[in-house]
């Protein structure tokens, strides 16, 4: 009789277990974020660093965040932080610039980063 009770006692709380694990063995679903993804065997020409791939939803938030729900006529988001000079692709490095001065910009951004071979100059000592 006591070993029925127990038993009675035993299968509610059993059955509550077996649910709540079943539950937690659920795959967590992915948060959205602003994390800079990179493509991982690619890199820039000019910089060598690792290509990355672009985050639209950043793009979105940063343009919500100005007021516009599309890139203003005329303007352009330009990454402060040059994406191929490590930069992320988040909308804190993220600004509206002309489309002039977005050329201007990118065309100094590449002009920097060229190597430049220069001969090394050797002093001798004068007797």
């Amino acid at each position: 009789m006591l070993k029925r009770k127990l038993l009675l006692l035993l299968i509610p709380l059993l059955l509550v277990s077996f649910t709540t694990d079943a539950y937690s063995q659920k795959k967590p679903r992915k948060k959205k974020t602003n994390t800079t993804e990179y493509k991982y065997g690619e890199r820039y020409k000019t910089t060598g660093y690792t290509k990355v791939k672009r985050n639209q939803s950043a793009k979105k938030e940063f343009l919500r965040s100005k007021g516009y729900k599309k890139v203003p006529s005329g303007f352009e988001v330009d990454h402060i932080i040059p994406l191929s000079k490590g930069g992320t692709d988040t909308p804190d490095n993220m600004q509206l610039i002309s489309k002039e001065n977005h050329k201007k910009k990118t065309a100094n951004e590449r002009h920097s980063t060229k190597k430049t071979t220069t001969k090394k100059k050797s002093y001798k000592k004068k007797q």
